[in-house]
């Protein structure tokens, strides 16, 4: 008989399960998303076959009849770090000359309540306690892999890049601070690129810069990725859906006890702009309900779409590089129709070309704007560092003769 309980008990241990994978570069929840065991915990004191309840089998001593003792008390091993909708199951009894059983987990690293140990008699099953998480969301997750481009900014956070082979993020690249699991949560900036490049790294620089200074990013494209998108100014909308396929995978991560990326990202805050062509996927996302403001940076579309711009419905900002840009012209008119329908807008141009300086160092002036922006716009920032910088006496830029400054529904 003593031969028979120790297959048993083997048998038990072995069913053990991890859970979902992590980021490569930033840790991650373990667990998955399915429910707890839904039978009632570990052996009976008679010496019975083990019941259904969770992987790991029921609680109970490792002598007389009582279950393994790595057994959790009922609910499934798999669920993760708050896990979804698992619950702990019913705790395993214990024998009547069985040691108490060790109360079982929620998941692997669960932060769900324990089960109960099981009551130490007569094999009746001790009540599980929940172990239903923080967070609610579902789903598997595919885990991250660091890019190994080594760039940084001028912010408190390192940077760490990204590719993912999962739906919805599989041709973008993530820029994002190393630092995650923190009190900090991370507004989401999604990226196009110059030309509609799928170059994920085309504006490494200015990426990393923003990551630094507490930012999500996902720029449109593989780390060198050779391919482009087709332009198609007519119809904003279908040039906008990349980005917001970004947006949504963020937002649904963020939610996913299995992700790296569970609950460090703010996903109320999201913000999209971009570089010439790459600026008409953003301008492609500005009617999106998600959307908290968005910008273009030499870029504009290429003929008047009142109708399209009576969609806009939050704060836009326009980074143009003057006379000389080749998008200074379609950037001029959309802020013209977009101030006349009462949204806030701004606007700063110098004559630096297209492009102006957003390949240079932690990506120049138009960088450093667009990052005052999103401070001011996502995180509330009044100071230098936002609204400061880009409106009043603090702002350089508007007593510069060489900067064209202006401003419509500004508060």
């Amino acid at each position: 008989m003593k031969t028979v309980w120790s297959t048993l008990i083997l048998l038990c241990c072995v069913s053990l399960g991890s859970g979902c994978g992590s980021s490569d570069s930033g840790g991650g929840g373990t667990g998955g998303s399915g429910t707890g065991g839904s039978g009632t915990g570990g052996f009976t004191n008679t010496g019975g076959t083990s019941a259904s309840g969770g992987h790991s089998g029921g609680s109970g001593g490792t002598t007389g009849s009582g279950g393994a003792t790595t057994g959790g008390s009922g609910g499934s091993p798999t669920t993760g770090a708050g896990g979804s909708t698992s619950t702990g199951g019913s705790g395993g009894a214990v024998g009547a000359s069985g040691e108490a059983g060790r109360s079982g987990l929620g998941g692997m690293a669960g932060h769900g309540a324990l089960g109960s140990g099981g009551q130490a008699s007569g094999g009746n099953p001790g009540t599980g306690g929940s172990s239903t998480g923080q967070g609610g969301g579902t789903g598997t997750c595919t885990a991250s892999k660091n890019a190994n481009s080594n760039v940084s900014g001028t912010g408190p956070h390192k940077v760490t890049v990204e590719t993912n082979s999962g739906s919805g993020i599989n041709q973008g690249t993530i820029f994002r601070p190393s630092d995650l699991g923190g009190s900090e949560k991370y507004p989401i900036f999604a990226w196009g690129e110059g030309g509609c490049s799928e170059n994920g790294l085309s504006n490494s620089a200015a990426m990393a810069e923003i990551a630094s200074h507490g930012y999500f990013v996902i720029a449109d494209g593989t780390p060198n990725g050779a391919s482009s998108r087709s332009m198609n100014s007519s119809d904003p909308g279908s040039m906008g859906a990349p980005l917001l396929a970004y947006i949504a995978w963020a937002i649904a991560e963020n939610d996913k006890p299995c992700s790296a990326y569970y609950q460090a990202l703010d996903t109320t805050k999201v913000a999209t702009n971009g570089f010439s062509c790459g600026g008409l996927m953003a301008e492609g996302t500005a009617p999106d309900s998600r959307i908290t403001t968005w910008g273009l940076n030499s870029s504009g579309l290429l003929s008047a779409n009142d109708a399209y711009l009576k969609k806009v419905h939050t704060p836009v900002l326009i980074v143009l590089g003057g006379s000389s840009d080749i998008a200074y012209q379609n950037g001029e008119r959309d802020y013209q129709t977009i101030s006349a329908n009462g949204i806030p807008i701004m606007l700063f141009s110098k004559d630096l070309g297209h492009g102006g300086d957003l390949f240079s160092s932690h990506g120049g002036d138009f960088t450093k704007i667009d990052l005052a922006w999103l401070n001011w716009q996502l995180k509330g920032d009044t100071t230098a560092t936002g609204k400061g910088l880009l409106v009043g006496a603090g702002c350089s830029y508007c007593s510069n003769s060489a900067w064209e400054v202006k401003s419509m529904n500004i508060q």
